[in-house]
């Protein structure tokens, strides 16, 4: 099966069409060995070249003729007499260089009488197993095809390479010859290969891969992953992020199934141990059984076709250089080169070993004196050489040698010969310690360790459970991909599941997002609850049912985890109850949601995050103290950064992008977001993705990046309907009605925590669009739930005490007046309208909210330049377009210059045109596609006013169209959309 090398075939496809025009055209595949480059070759020839009646002519270098002069040449000669014309070669008497020179042109002659009969196909395959001459040859006859229809596929590795004369390097690495590298088939392609690949039987299996080295053989025993280096550290998860387009195809009700043959975390493992490569890849689909490629905790070998050319090398080295790298095998990547020597024994000079071992490609030095295999199939080949004694002396060796623990009890685990329990209390007691201190997956790894030494003759319930707790330590560190497939390796039905089973597969059956799977197990699990995990259940009890949209019963549910006499480390009652209870008037801080009281969250034991938790950072939010929620999220990201808590960190982190963009910060909250975003899908934490990118829907419309706001907003509502997420469907409901793609939800009465509150860019919207009673209903609603005034008349005064000052909720208090004096402006009370924007203006100025002070002098300069002040709106205007672009804003930065445009301040482009800046305003909205009813509303003129200017317009410009008016504009520099501009009436502000 041909996977996933498209774009590269696509490339292939168009060089073909320009040498069948005529233009000689010159492309180079490279790649490592395996990398499918003879089968992209292929595909050309067999599919768009014979399609084309193209002539093909192919050869291939050959790793044993190295040292025949002329050999690959000669064989191009031959293939040319074949078939396409003879080929005179040159008498054998004549000397070196001019044979050399003679046999090119021969060749070249060959090729240029053949292409009179059709275009011609020339592929050299494994170049760098061709002789010295034949590529001074090939150089020779490359630069001599200018005119004909001749397309040359040169395939090779290592472009560098030594191998490669330097006129030929220059020849094809130049501008005008097409580079193609092959890198690795990606884990989806790797999946649909597996697909394809017949059935897995016993007697595909190849034969054992034996090393002449004395004592060395194969082994296949399946061997338990260590799951951490050699320096005890945690393998990273594979960068797996995805856009939020490509979100929707992947998230679903239901866990990640297969994909093709093998499940998407199998596929991703193969990945990572073949690095893709297709040869290796093929090799062992047909020789390990799928099941095997699943299961975590079994060890992958390296296929025949990557182990015996690496034993053959092996076998060349000196003595002492094997040695060192059969001790780096049990040592793994990363190893010290002293440990190393060590541990090999016997070694006078191990920088000279180590030299050998890299050059012969079978080691490589990195920096520090450290050592590393090429790739992962290499120490694979190498350990699977190794014979079960030699292995286990060589892992007791280095259990001597570790300088830690945790190193010396999983090399003595290697080496153990079966049950050992003894061996396995101390694994699991350092398991425990390593989790006291958040190295949740190092304490995973011991575990399972341990578990393999219990024989489940005797005790399966202790092998169980110490699975069952690895399991526990994956899915706390946040690995849902990784926890799902150990799961899967558990085993067991439901009715033989343990209470702390059901609790461990509640939680992940929450964290994947199947919540309906989750409910029962939760709950089986706290009916035989105990002690030791019943706050973890409650808790995620909590959880589920603020995800499924009862807070009352999350809000119990917290409150009964933090009654519990044992209280977890990693568990957070007290951020559901902050979550839960937001706007409810619950006291969750020591302060009620109206304001009052402290802010300090109390003392919940482990469970909480102490006096800076989201609680404290909800109520900064509700006062309009984005700064002080910033602050407070921080210091919670870095303790659950600190105690190895993912799935926590990733939620606050949302959290913090929502405050950073209240904060006007809006590079930091996309990033921030979109971070979190990506790091959730590669753990598969979907519970949290529709939190996540409704996080990133503001901050990315604050940066005009509204197509991506957008998609954001779209994949959080998709992804929350297919999983049910009631919480998360109204986070994305809020958002969308933000950017004024559908109407606020009922429920959408306040800012959500993921969202701010949509309903002021309502209101603006409804005032654009001259709905002023439907706009003055809801800006009631949103008076009635803050403490600012009431639209209308109130706005002059009588409410005025409740709105002054600079204290908690300035900001929400002058964009009440801000939007009164909107309403104000809409019913044609301009007085009125602009003692609210000087209220507001003195509510937010001097730094209080620089955004919302933008705001309120854009709209007060507006309403200057309607009634006819337009000295003092420019410079209304001006300072707003200052704050705007010191903030980023880019759309509203550039309403504020159309603004001053109209205020005939911008006169070079009316000189240019001979416009009015007026006529300029309106016909630069012309030229971005708005109607005449919407530029009426951008430049508070009446409809018939705009009539009036276009009219005008096409007199001074001689033209008759809007498209001839759009064209004019655009040829002048006027016209050109800008990024991010949004007519009125769809959130046009950030």
């Amino acid at each position: 099966m041909f996977v996933e090398r498209t774009a590269e075939l696509a490339l292939l496809h168009a060089e073909l069409r320009a040498a069948v025009a005529g233009n000689a055209r010159t492309v180079v595949i490279d790649g490592p060995e395996g990398m499918g480059k003879t089968a992209l070759v292929r595909r050309l020839v067999d599919g768009e070249a014979a399609e084309r009646g193209c002539q093909v002519l192919a050869v291939a270098g050959e790793e044993g003729e190295r040292g025949l002069v002329l050999g690959l040449l000669r064989e191009l000669a031959v293939e040319a007499g074949r078939r396409l014309a003879p080929v005179r070669w040159p008498p054998a008497d004549l000397p070196g260089p001019e044979r050399v020179t003679a046999a090119a042109q021969a060749v070249r002659t060959a090729l240029s009488a053949a292409s009179t009969g059709g275009p011609v196909v020339l592929v050299v395959d494994d170049a760098q197993w061709a002789d010295t001459a034949s590529l001074h040859a090939l150089g020779y006859v490359l630069r001599r095809l200018q005119g004909l229809p001749v397309l040359a596929v040169v395939a090779c590795r290592d472009l560098g390479g030594p191998w490669l004369p330097d006129g030929l390097r220059r020849l094809l690495t130049a501008d005008d010859t097409v580079y193609v590298p092959l890198g690795g088939l990606s884990a989806p392609a790797l999946a649909d290969l597996s697909a394809t690949m017949p059935p897995y039987t016993s007697d595909r299996l190849s034969g054992p891969v034996v090393s002449r080295r004395g004592g060395l053989s194969r082994v296949s025993d399946g061997l338990l992953e260590l799951g951490v280096g050699s320096r005890g550290v945690v393998p990273e998860v594979p960068d797996r992020a995805s856009g939020a387009g490509a979100l929707l195809a992947e998230v679903g009700p239901a866990p990640a199934g297969r994909v093709g043959g093998l499940s998407a975390g199998a596929a991703e493992r193969l990945r990572d141990h073949t690095l893709g490569n297709p040869l290796h890849a093929r090799a062992l689909l047909a020789t390990v059984p799928l099941h095997v490629l699943e299961d975590l905790a079994v060890r992958l070998p390296a296929p025949d076709t990557y182990a015996r050319p690496f034993a053959r090398r092996l076998d060349s080295c000196a003595p002492a250089t094997g040695r060192l790298v059969t001790a780096c095998a049990v040592l793994g990547d990363g190893c010290p080169l002293h440990m190393a020597a060590a541990v090999a024994g016997g070694l006078d000079d191990p920088m000279n070993a180590l030299e050998e071992a890299a050059t012969l490609g079978l080691l490589r030095e990195l920096p520090g004196r450290l050592v590393a295999f090429p790739d992962p199939l290499a120490r694979a080949a190498v350990y699977d050489g190794l014979g079960a004694g030699i292995r286990a002396r060589l892992h007791l060796a280095a259990a001597s040698a570790a300088g830690d623990t945790g190193t010396s009890l999983r090399h003595r685990a290697a080496a153990a010969g079966g049950p050992d329990d003894g061996l396995a209390d101390e694994l699991a007691g350092y398991a425990a310690k390593a989790a006291q201190h958040g190295r949740w997956l190092e304490a995973a790894a011991h575990l399972e360790l341990a578990a393999g030494l219990i024989d489940p003759a005797l005790a399966p319930a202790r092998r169980d459970g110490l699975r069952t707790a690895a399991l526990e330590h994956v899915l706390v560190e946040g690995d849902v991909l990784r926890a799902t497939r150990l799961a899967a390796a558990l085993g067991g039905s439901d009715a033989e599941l343990d209470p702390a089973r059901s609790y461990v597969l509640g939680r992940l059956a929450l964290a994947a997002g199947r919540f309906d799977e989750a409910a029962p197990l939760l709950a089986e699990a706290w009916r035989r609850r105990e002690p030791a995990f019943a706050g973890d259940v409650a808790e995620q009890l909590a959880w589920l049912h603020l995800i499924t949209g009862d807070p009352g019963a999350a809000v119990r549910w917290a409150r009964l985890a933090l009654a519990q006499p044992i209280q977890s480390t990693v568990a957070r009652p007290y951020d559901v109850l902050a979550l839960a209870s937001e706007g409810d008037g619950v006291d969750v801080c020591g302060a009620g949601a109206d304001g009052g009281g402290s802010g300090a969250v109390p003392d919940g034991g482990g469970g909480d995050v102490g006096s800076g938790g989201l609680g404290e950072a909800l109520v900064w939010l509700g006062w309009d103290e984005p700064e002080r929620a910033c602050a407070v999220l921080r210091r919670v990201v870095a303790q659950d950064g600190k105690a190895g808590l993912a799935h926590h960190r990733l939620l606050t982190t949302g959290l913090l992008a929502a405050a950073e963009h209240r904060a006007a910060r809006w590079d930091d909250a996309a990033a921030r977001a979109e971070g979190a975003l990506a790091e959730a899908v590669a753990l598969g934490q979907r519970w949290l993705l529709p939190l996540l990118l409704a996080a990133c829907a503001a901050p990315l419309a604050a940066l005009s990046r509204d197509e991506e706001a957008l998609v954001h907003a779209r994949a959080a509502m998709s992804v929350a309907r297919r999983l049910r997420h009631v919480f998360g469907e109204a986070q994305a409901g809020m958002a969308l009605a933000l950017l004024g793609a559908e109407s606020a939800p009922p429920a959408c009465d306040g800012a959500g925590p993921f969202v701010p509150d949509p309903r002021p860019r309502r209101i603006e919207a409804l005032i654009a669009k001259g709905h002023l009673s439907e706009a003055e209903r809801l800006l009631a609603a949103l008076c009635e739930a803050g403490t600012g005034d009431r639209p209308g008349r109130t706005a002059t005064g009588e409410d005025r005490a409740g709105c002054e000052g600079e204290g908690p909720g300035a900001r929400g208090r002058a964009e009440r007046v801000r939007l009164g004096g909107l309403l104000l402006a809409a019913r044609n009370e301009p007085g009125l309208a602009e003692q609210s924007f000087e209220r507001a203006l003195a509510l937010v100025e001097h730094d209080v909210c620089p955004l919302e002070e933008a705001r309120v002098l854009l709209d007060l300069g507006r309403l200057l330049r309607r009634t006819g002040r337009r000295r003092a709106a420019a410079g209304r205007l001006a300072a707003a377009r200052a704050v705007f672009i010191r903030l980023g804003a880019r759309s509203p930065a550039e309403h504020c210059l159309r603004e001053l445009e109209a205020c005939g301040l911008e006169t070079h482009a009316t000189a240019r045109l001979g416009l009015t800046p007026q006529e300029l305003s309106t016909a630069t909205l012309v030229a971005h596609g708005l109607t005449n009813r919407q530029i009426a509303a951008e430049l508070l003129i009446s409809v018939k006013t705009v009539e009036y200017h276009l009219g005008k317009i096409y007199t001074k410009l001689g033209i008759g169209s809007r498209v001839a008016l759009a064209a004019k504009v655009t040829a002048d520099g006027g016209g050109r959309p800008r990024s991010g501009f949004r007519p009125p009436g769809r959130a046009g502000r950030p």
